[in-house]
């Protein structure tokens, strides 16, 4: 009989501890997640950024970016990258988008008329209010409120965490209106004129200037929209001298100044120091009063924003 106890409590333990030894080797599971934000939006050279702020190896491919109703691209259409992307990885997108308004979303389908959170996985809305599918992103919760928006200055970049949705959390970089002459056709008579900032300007009461009291305003001689957009131009009809000349767009009719907020930009060919080169000098807008381009009688800009000179034409 003792024989009996001893043998069934020597099993009794080698069961509570075989129990004991599953509890303890039993691993608690680890959560996991795929969260894919935009990242940034550009639209000075239409790319977007996508980034996996999540926990998960996610495929993105089949997702798709959507501006609205008939605008949209698949992921692997616009992609420069692997799509495939490990968290904390990236990848950029080119795709067209307005530089003055707009509501992108990353959808997981293409089901794009949906608020479910698990298809509209993130949205961002620059420039204007009520941008489609704003409503859709409210719902969802990837948006704050239809009337909030990013103030107009890309690349709009986002600087929250994987669970921060809305305006709050998007930045806008410092706005910059850079107009400059882009080309002067002294053949044609035509001055070309190029917003190189990132922000929309309004340039129809600015002024050409060829020297005192040869001068028209933009809007006089513009052939198409004066709103220019970031890195769109418009051309203007403008006698000028073949042979020589001095070229300034000026903000406003203070064609004395040499404030480079008012003189913006200056271009001088075919003979030095022609009217307004001292001005442009002083202002940052020319190099030397003795340097001009030649070769014309088409001139060319061929520099940057902040590109001023002769060495640039």
């Amino acid at each position: 009989m003792k024989k009996l106890i001893l043998l069934v409590s020597i099993c009794t333990a080698c069961l509570v501890s075989c129990s004991d030894d599953d509890s303890y080797n039993d691993p608690t599971p680890v959560e996991t997640s795929s969260a894919i934000r935009i990242l940034e939006v550009n639209t000075e050279t239409d790319q977007i950024i996508l980034s996996n702020f999540g926990t998960d190896l996610t495929e993105t491919g089949n997702y798709f970016l959507c501006l609205g109703p008939g605008t949209y691209v698949r992921v692997s259409d616009a992609a420069s990258g692997s799509t495939n992307l490990a968290p904390g990885e990236q990848v950029t997108l080119s795709y067209d988008v307005n530089p003055t308004s707009g509501g992108l979303g990353i959808f997981s389908t293409n089901t794009f008329g949906s608020s479910d959170p698990d298809i509209l996985l993130d949205y961002v809305q620059w420039g204007a209010a009520n941008q489609a599918r704003v409503d859709q992103a409210v719902t969802a919760g990837r948006w704050d409120n239809a009337a909030n928006f990013l103030a107009q200055g890309s690349p709009y970049t986002f600087n929250g965490n994987s669970d921060d949705f809305g305006s709050s959390f998007w930045a806008s970089a410092e706005a910059s209106n850079v107009v400059r002459i882009s080309e002067v056709n002294a053949g044609t008579d035509q001055v070309s004129l190029v917003n190189f900032g990132n922000v929309s300007v309004e340039v129809g009461d600015y002024w050409l200037c060829l020297g005192p009291g040869t001068y028209v305003r933009v809007s006089d001689a513009a052939s198409g929209s004066t709103n220019l957009a970031p890195g769109e131009q418009v051309t203007l009809s403008y006698d000028v001298n073949p042979t020589s000349g001095g070229l300034g767009i000026f903000s406003t009719n203070t064609f004395g100044s040499s404030d480079p907020d008012i003189l913006l930009d200056y271009v001088q060919w075919g003979a030095a120091n022609q009217a307004r080169v001292d001005q442009a000098v002083t202002a940052g807008r020319w190099d030397s009063a003795t340097n001009f381009v030649t070769d014309g009688p088409l001139y060319e800009f061929n520099g940057q924003a902040d590109d001023f000179g002769s060495t640039f034409w």
